[in-house]
């Protein structure tokens, strides 16, 4: 799925900045299953095209390598790093959600704010 509504984009980074402004999460990004960059608020120092391409390409590799779980499907993927975490999440059958956060942060809390996140992009793109 390739967006490129300036209205839908704009509406989308809104849903981002709200998201980033919850405190504890870093910067977040709305990526298409083929790792395409779609809407960003990323750290400057982030490149976020990379970010996308690799999460896109972990979220998939995590789906083949779990594809013998039958019955259940795959809703997140949550990486350690020294500094941080970053989560991967499913939006749609074509969209992820890419957020990092601080490491010691309250997941809990992170993931209510990333599904009312979610719930809002899908409002925004009508899927």
């Amino acid at each position: 799925m390739i967006i490129n509504d300036p209205v839908i984009v704009k509406n989308l980074n809104k849903e981002l900045e709200r998201l980033e402004n919850f405190g504890e999460i870093i910067g977040s990004a709305i990526v298409n299953r083929n790792g395409l960059l779609i809407s960003s608020r990323l750290p400057r120092e982030i490149d976020g095209r990379k970010l996308a391409s690799m999460a896109a390409i972990m979220y998939a590799g995590i789906e083949t390598a779990t594809s013998s779980f039958k019955a259940n499907e795959l809703r997140n993927l949550t990486v350690d790093y020294q500094d941080y975490k970053l989560t991967v999440i499913t939006v749609n059958d074509d969209i992820i959600l890419v957020s990092l956060f601080d490491i010691d942060a309250n997941l809990g809390l992170i993931f209510i704010e990333i599904e009312e996140c979610i719930k809002n992009v899908k409002e925004i793109i009508k899927m």
